[in-house]
């Protein structure tokens, strides 16, 4: 089983960790459809809020570790996105860009398609 760490977390937030984790764990066992993980593999989620007005707005940086190759997004990584204000969701976006990299990496290319549409192809099986 892949370790799920989340740091990065204010006292006050220390609520979300349990969440976080099970998001993590969940992702995880998607990804055991198609890779194989040891057990120093590990899912690494980095959490850092900032007070806007009465608002916090929250960064999530990823990273995970398959068989020694290491996988990583952050937030400059992606586009500029609505959910950044709650904590569960800017995790979820950050998971799946990183479902994305990791998926790329073992990406074969296909004969006349670009990338990003060999990759919808195998997805949608159009």
């Amino acid at each position: 089983m892949v370790r799920v760490i989340v740091s990065g977390l204010k006292s006050e937030e220390h609520m979300f960790k349990e969440s976080l984790e099970e998001e993590g764990i969940a992702f995880v066992s998607k990804l055991e459809r198609e890779f194989q993980f040891t057990q120093e593999d590990e899912l690494h989620l980095q959490i850092k809020s900032s007070v806007e007005g009465k608002k916090k707005r929250y960064q999530v940086k990823a990273k995970l570790t398959v068989q020694g190759k290491v996988y990583t997004v952050s937030e400059l990584d992606r586009d500029f996105n609505q959910n950044e204000w709650d904590l569960n969701l800017a995790t979820k976006e950050a998971l799946g860009e990183l479902k994305k990299v990791v998926e790329k990496s073992k990406f074969k290319p296909v004969k006349g398609l670009t990338e990003d549409e060999a990759l919808e192809k195998r997805e949608y099986g159009n």
